[in-house]
């Protein structure tokens, strides 16, 4: 595997078939050249429609919980994405994020601490279960490339669990 996407969360995780492509992509995404799009669904709506949520990351080993600090502290990684509101309703909001860094919990961490977790989060969120969800409303959605051997520019995309789907529905969201 060359990437991997949090439990219960939906959607795309890059696998190489040889050990070259393994180490192509897995430069790629070192050097940050694979754009990485999310679709989540958060409790309330964000001051703005569209943004920058920035931090930096500290991983709780032992709890296996990530907290955002607004300032640098030892073992801190840097955590950076970019959302658009797509739609509000009936007190949440449907998210585009496109990961300009990928750190574990990243945007599930960073929404949470800008006060709307994602619906369905156990973990940054309430922590009861949602019925009728299979996890946080998070889902890999989209992830563009440059193709290492033709140049061409790749899109993949990932559609949309039905548990996801009825989610949106059901909220109108959709």
């Amino acid at each position: 595997l060359c990437n991997r996407i949090d439990r219960n969360t939906g959607g795309i995780v890059i696998a190489a078939k040889t050990a070259e492509a393994l180490r192509v992509m897995n430069q790629k995404i070192k050097d940050r050249e694979l754009e990485k799009r999310y679709l989540c669904v958060i409790h309330g709506a964000m001051p703005q429609r569209e943004g920058k949520l920035e931090g930096y990351l500290w991983k709780d080993e032992v709890k296996k919980q990530v907290y955002v600090r607004s300032k640098p502290v030892p073992g801190a990684k840097t955590a950076v994405t970019l959302y658009r509101t797509l739609a509000v309703r009936n007190g949440l909001s449907l998210v585009e994020c496109e990961l300009i860094t990928g750190r574990t919990h990243q945007i599930r961490a960073q929404f949470s601490a800008a006060g709307h977790p994602l619906l369905g989060d156990v973990v940054y969120g309430a922590k009861k279960p949602v019925p009728g969800l299979a996890g946080q409303c998070l889902h890999a959605a989209q992830l563009t490339f440059t193709h290492p051997s033709t140049g061409e520019r790749i899109t993949v995309e990932a559609p949309l669990p039905n548990w996801f789907q009825t989610v949106l529905q059901r909220l109108e969201l959709d």
